[in-house]
């Protein structure tokens, strides 16, 4: 096949060990649709700055429509290029044998793929971005419908307080707002157009960069050709807000998982988002979250790699961004399958609410709760908390409930505890006495999940 480069070279072959290592064929296929859309919209900035004829545009734009057709059916062959934009070039070339020459007229493929990838960005950003409200829909009704449900909060893993399920659930959609902004943001930073930018110093040729930064959809055009071409924030910086989104799928897995063993038994998923054992008959396995918690490892590493790539580069353009885009695609790729799943597993959550009952019955978890009625009694809260700790300890070493003890038991601890502490040990009296804005109070849960559905409903 005809390379975009050669005059140079003695040899018209390359070794094929070498041409197997360099080519990016395997990867950048992923950017086909983007090298004929943006190869057309360069046809036409040729065309209107005086570059080609009307019947050499017209050949060009007929040929890259071809080749557009047969990349959506599949059917394109680019086997032996060394990368998708010289495989779309040898094809406008074997259609348009002379004008087809005049392709690559004052453009590099350094700006090119950049530009190619940054409209790659903004597609897939937006698209993340909607699977993440898809995701948020279904948690918001998963918490709708739980909205009585009270269980043990937790922190160190350990019980805590009560608070709302629906609570809980509440934190992972503002975890997946916080990622959208994120995504939205990189997005951004991805619409900006560097075609005109050339090799390293831009062109000679008098060129119309914002007509093709419009045709394209860019909001802008880049400033500095070197920087043009040669960096990858906008990459990193995708792939860092991609990164977040994991974590926070891993996380929610990771309690998902956990409420799901016999151990806690708060929540039930589908089974089919579960598998069983080859050998255990008994076994239904979470291993949809469980893989959404490991893959999480590949997309932090993806952002690393990208990291590292770029940290001992000089300026301007060098071979090793090539590999920038694997792990782009790949991340990608990941996530929106990631939300996807996690959306459609999240319809098929039942929750026990014997289960979390019963895991209330341990008073201790009151204790917050009385060390501020304590405090209401004008006791300092330092005070307070040393009271109820002791009244803790006490119950701990005598193996027995708070609701257990006597009016002279409270007394020998503290003349301040009296029998109205016992009306506190209730969740539900726990979760109301909440006052504070964004507490577990169902009554602000509840205005939550209707400020939450207008969001989305708005969107």
């Amino acid at each position: 096949m005809n390379k975009l480069w050669g005059g140079r070279f003695s040899k018209n072959e390359m070794n094929p060990d070498v041409m197997e290592f360099t080519s990016s064929l395997n990867v950048d296929t992923e950017l086909a649709k983007y090298d004929c859309i943006s190869s057309s919209v360069h046809v036409e900035m040729l065309f209107k700055s005086g570059f080609l004829s009307e019947i050499e545009k017209k050949e060009l734009m007929e040929a890259l429509d071809e080749v557009l057709s047969m990349i959506e059916t599949g059917s394109f062959e680019s086997k032996g290029a060394e990368d998708i934009h010289s495989a779309i070039q040898n094809y406008v070339e074997s259609k348009c044998k002379d004008s087809g020459k005049k392709l690559h007229t004052a453009r590099s493929r350094n700006e090119q793929v950049v530009n190619d990838v940054r409209l790659y960005c903004m597609e897939n950003s937006a698209l993340i971005s909607d699977t993440i409200v898809d995701l948020q829909s279904n948690l918001l009704g998963l918490a709708e419908k739980t909205i009585n449900v009270i269980l043990p909060g937790y922190t160190h893993l350990k019980h805590a307080q009560p608070v709302l399920f629906s609570h809980l659930v509440l934190a992972y959609i503002e975890m997946l707002e916080r990622d959208k902004e994120r995504i939205e943001c990189a997005e951004k930073r991805s619409d900006l157009s560097v075609m005109g930018s050339g090799a390293i110093a831009g062109s000679a040729l008098a060129l119309n960069r914002k007509y093709v930064a419009e045709k394209l959809g860019f909001s802008n055009i880049s400033s500095n050709s070197i920087d043009s071409v040669s960096d990858r924030d906008f990459i990193a910086e995708m792939l860092s807000a991609i990164s977040l989104i994991a974590v926070h799928l891993s996380r929610i897995s990771e309690d998902l998982i956990l409420y799901t063993t016999s151990e806690f038994g708060f929540l039930d998923i589908g089974e089919e988002f579960c598998t069983g054992s080859s050998l255990m008959p008994q076994k239904k396995n979470p291993d949809v979250l469980e893989l959404v918690r490991g893959k999480s490892a590949q997309i932090i590493s993806a952002l690393n790699s990208v990291l590292v790539l770029l940290k001992g580069l000089p300026h301007a353009y060098n071979r090793d961004l090539q590999e920038d885009k694997k792990p782009l695609f790949e991340s990608v790729k990941t996530i929106i399958a990631e939300l996807h799943i996690m959306a459609d597993l999240v319809k098929s959550i039942e929750v026990d609410g014997d289960a979390t009952k019963k895991a209330l019955n341990n008073e201790f978890i009151y204790a917050t709760d009385l060390a501020e009625h304590l405090v209401k009694k004008n006791i300092p809260f330092k005070e307070a908390h040393k009271i109820v700790g002791s009244l803790v300890k006490h119950c701990i070493d005598k193996g027995v409930n708070i609701s257990d003890l006597s009016k002279t038991d409270l007394k020998n601890i503290s003349e301040t505890l009296d029998k109205d502490i016992f009306q506190l040990l209730n969740p539900e009296t726990s979760v109301n006495n909440k006052k504070t804005y964004g507490s577990t109070n169902p009554e602000m849960v509840k205005k939550e999940i209707i400020a939450w559905k207008k969001k989305f409903k708005r969107s």
